[in-house]
């Protein structure tokens, strides 16, 4: 389970963001920080939507074989 890329990797809050890696079909939680968000699986890809907040934050993705090394995304006030 890897995290390739997170696009647009900048986002405002409530805007869907695309999560693209391998094995991500196997995913049970994704944290933005320490805060797990719902998300969609889309194929290979996940579909989230990104939470109240600003500033640089890790993505990470929780799944049956363990948790992903941290992404990033930057978070823009509306």
């Amino acid at each position: 389970m890897r995290i390739d890329s997170v696009l647009p990797d900048r986002a405002s809050p409530g805007q869907s963001v695309i999560i693209q890696g391998d094995d991500l079909e196997t995913t049970k939680k994704i944290f933005f920080g320490d805060q797990e968000v719902p998300f969609e699986i889309d194929g290979g890809s996940l579909v989230v939507e990104v939470p109240d907040g600003s500033g640089t934050v890790e993505v990470t993705v929780e799944g049956a074989d363990g948790t992903t090394d941290a992404s990033s995304i930057t978070i823009q006030e509306n």
